[in-house]
């Protein structure tokens, strides 16, 4: 957890944030909303960070492998993420989570890997209950700001289409993953 915490650190000096996207001069009505995911891949996800423009910064929970009637997570969340009032076309935030193929291996922690993605967020209406990132299988991943749509890009109720154009694929993450690895001995 302590390798997220660096990362989200790191995303908070990149080219954007000095441009002064993230400026305490830009007013911009936001809410706080709570960080929660699901899960419906059979890996666990052992937290993730989300990093964007416009106050877009939070963390979430660790999230066990998905169960034969459905995914995991849900349950719990983390406080907290900005969520802007008014959605904006190409809104795009860096996903990082630890997935892990063997979360109940003591013994064995090579199943272990940080993974990364760029994803859009899909339009959401003024009301909003949450930021929500659904891990599905092959490394892949959708955020959403649930809005009580249901109808919407933005559902958590079903499992994201494989062909839902707001899911992105993850990459490896090959020097995180070996700092992660090395934490491990």
């Amino acid at each position: 957890m302590v390798l997220l915490g660096a990362c989200v650190s790191l995303f908070a000096c990149s080219e954007e944030w000095r441009a002064g996207e993230h400026s305490a001069t830009k007013k911009e009505e936001r809410y706080g909303g709570g960080v929660s995911g699901l899960n419906y891949s059979s890996d666990a996800i052992e937290g993730f960070s989300v990093t964007g423009p416009r106050g877009m910064n939070g963390g979430g929970p660790n999230i066990g492998p998905s169960r034969k009637d459905g995914p995991s997570g849900g349950g719990a969340e983390r406080c907290c993420i900005g969520i802007p009032k008014h959605w904006q076309p190409d809104t795009r935030l860096e996903i990082e989570w630890v997935r892990d193929r063997f979360p109940y291996s003591h013994e064995n922690r090579t199943g272990a890997v940080v993974m990364k993605a760029t994803v859009t967020v899909p339009q959401y209406g003024p009301k909003t209950y949450g930021f929500w990132a659904i891990f599905l299988p092959g490394d892949r991943v959708k955020v959403v700001v649930m809005d009580g749509n249901a109808n919407g890009n933005n559902s958590v109720w079903k499992r994201p289409a494989d062909n839902d154009p707001f899911v992105a694929q993850g990459v490896l993450d090959e020097a995180l993953t070996k700092e992660l690895q090395e934490s491990f001995k």
